[in-house]
């Protein structure tokens, strides 16, 4: 799986001026509303919405894109549509709660280190080498490329992919900043995109469904250093 694979309530770091201005009308309609997070649920509700996830998981990486809809999810959790949607009210808000927490797990890895005095260098070195286990385990890069190419089609998911590139590539933007002050913030988003590209491409290229060649195997010492020449 790729850096940019909390239930979403990812708080964004960085806000460009432009954002800042945007009128709120204009806002509501662009920008994906996060799904409520249901907090009043009992041990046997939570349960059931595990189960959901749970099932959901099962069915993206068993079925793909194609067969994940909310009657598949709900049939394989064994339970009716409406009890589904008590939970989780569109298929978005599903795949939500599937593919955040391993989004969430980068953001809080990378907030952490730096809140704790970790040296940015080491923060990036240490969250590149996570993404690169993640991009040769077969379940992980495969529920990516199932998410991607639903975001492919799906307007709505093409806008949670989006806002998760947006926010991962603010963050490690400002790690690139952090190491070397000389970079402009401008150059160290563009980085950051590099970065990010390159990891999602190893995960297709090292992950699901792909034989392990020996050319393959030394993928993440190339990538490092790489990066080490844009830390220059």
């Amino acid at each position: 799986m790729s850096l940019c694979y909390s239930c979403l309530k990812i708080n964004k770091m960085t806000v460009s001026t432009a954002e800042k201005r945007a009128p709120r009308k204009r806002r509501a309609a662009e920008e994906t509303p996060a799904e409520p997070v249901r907090r009043d649920l009992r041990a046997q509700g939570q349960r059931t919405r595990n189960a959901i996830v749970k099932a959901a998981r099962k069915l993206l990486l068993e079925g793909g894109s194609l067969e994940f809809t909310l009657r598949e999810v709900a049939l394989r959790a064994e339970i009716s549509i409406s009890n589904l949607q008590y939970y989780f009210p569109t298929r978005l808000s599903v795949l939500r709660a599937v593919v955040e927490p391993v989004v969430e797990a980068y953001l809080a890895d990378l907030r952490n280190a730096i809140r704790n005095g970790i040296v940015p260098r080491e923060t990036l070195t240490g969250l590149v080498a996570r993404a690169i286990i993640d991009a040769k385990d077969v379940e992980s890069s495969a529920l990516w490329c199932h998410f991607a190419s639903l975001a492919a089609v799906d307007p709505e998911c093409s806008r949670l992919l989006d806002e998760w590139y947006e926010t991962l590539t603010n963050e490690i933007g400002s790690l690139f900043h952090k190491i070397n002050p000389a970079f402009k913030m401008s150059d160290c988003l563009q980085k950051a995109t590099l970065l990010i590209a390159m990891a999602d491409g190893i995960a297709f290229q090292a992950g699901a469904g792909r034989r392990q060649r020996d050319y393959l195997r030394h993928l993440d010492a190339q990538l490092l250093s790489l990066i080490e020449c844009m830390l220059r």
